[in-house]
């Protein structure tokens, strides 16, 4: 079998053997970030103020003691004006006083929890989540071969052809080539991040950087004292933004209940943003023991090797996590075309192979004739 008939066949019936799959990913993609931006555009009605490292240790240690359970206290920002304190789908939101403001659930969202799952493993536990990662990276390689197939027989880029004129097989398969071409390059990078979601040893070894403490001699804070050791954090990089506190997550034995971490054990991470435009946030961190007041990491992101600033984005990049509201919608409209892009392709993929063409009034001879 010649090369370009061979990578034919696989974009057209390996694509569309898993266009249901990547149908129910992107199109539930679509729900989680629209969740996710109006999520981000309330302000609480809140305006930005800056806080001092001492209304910050206070309010480190107010919020902690007030809810155990939580696991990061965040300060405001330019683009969070408000205070807010948080673990896995859950986060209460409160002004500079502290008078709570919302209490946000991602269980008594309707329908969000079924969905989210929905998206990350079809409702089917382990085997729908790896089902879902090699299916996203297969949809990565069709999306390669979709590019280097329209490259062979490329006419340039016709911008009326992006939206079907009509319901005809020719239209969509047009719309579908138009706008994949546009839609590529994201397309790809959500679909391979998705796959690395999945198999996380591929790539978390990179953010596992050794650290220069005993090179570099750090102050040590007083124990047990927030404002001590969160003034430490902040003289150590003075130029940049101390954006929250998060405490180590604790693995628990199964079956074991769960408790609020004791301070002799606290190990917490105090989160900075270098620059507040990037589009990665909170990006470098200072390691702290809080019953000792020793600092036991010290990250920065412009100085991890290469290959730990790409393990960096790989989350970020496929959900958004610590990156501005305008790469939400950006990632949201990309799953809204995708899911045009699928729906286009599958109706005209369908037609051509199990719609029975229509028979002809016009004889074979007359046909002949015609022609």
């Amino acid at each position: 079998m010649k090369v370009v008939p061979a990578l034919k066949w696989f974009h057209n019936w390996v694509g569309f053997a898993i266009s249901l799959t990547m149908l129910i990913v992107l199109s539930t993609g679509v729900y989680l970030g629209a969740m996710d931006i109006l999520k981000r555009i309330d302000d609480k009605g809140q305006q930005y103020a800056p806080l001092t490292i001492e209304q910050k240790a206070d309010i480190t240690q107010t919020l902690f003691e007030k809810h155990p359970e939580m696991g990061t206290v965040r300060f405001p920002t330019e683009h969070s004006p408000f205070i807010e304190v948080a673990k896995r789908g859950e986060s209460i939101a409160y002004d500079t006083d502290l008078n709570q403001l919302s209490t946000y659930k991602m269980s008594e969202v309707p329908m969000y929890g079924t969905i989210f799952w929905l998206h990350r493993n079809f409702l089917l536990g382990d085997v729908g989540k790896y089902v879902n990662a090699w299916a996203s990276l297969v949809g990565g390689l069709i999306t390669l071969v979709g590019i280097y197939l329209w490259w062979r027989v490329r006419k340039g880029f016709r911008l009326k052809q992006s939206i079907p004129t009509n319901t005809r097989s020719s239209s969509l398969l047009k719309s579908h080539i138009q706008l994949g071409l546009f839609i590529s390059i994201p397309l790809f990078v959500l679909c391979i991040t998705g796959f690395l979601i999945t198999y996380k040893g591929l790539w978390t070894g990179a953010l596992k950087q050794p650290t220069n403490l005993e090179q570099v001699q750090y102050p040590v804070s007083q124990a047990q004292d927030w404002h001590s050791q969160l003034k430490t954090a902040q003289l150590i990089w003075p130029d940049s933004q101390l954006v929250g506190v998060s405490k180590a997550r604790q693995r628990q034995a199964q079956g074991e209940a769960t408790a609020p971490q004791k301070k002799q054990d606290l190990q917490y991470s105090v989160r900075f943003d270098e620059h507040s435009d990037v589009w990665l946030r909170n990006a470098d961190s200072i390691g702290f023991n809080y019953h000792t007041g020793q600092i036991t990491s010290v990250v920065k992101h412009s100085e991890r090797p290469l290959s730990g600033q790409v393990a960096s984005f790989v989350r970020p990049l496929h959900d958004a996590l610590n990156m501005p509201l305008k790469y939400v919608i950006f990632i949201t409209l990309i799953a809204v075309v995708g899911t045009a892009i699928l729906v286009f392709s599958t109706v005209t993929f369908y037609r051509r192979i199990f719609s029975k063409p229509k028979k002809s009034n016009v004889s074979p001879k007359a046909a002949a004739q015609a022609s």
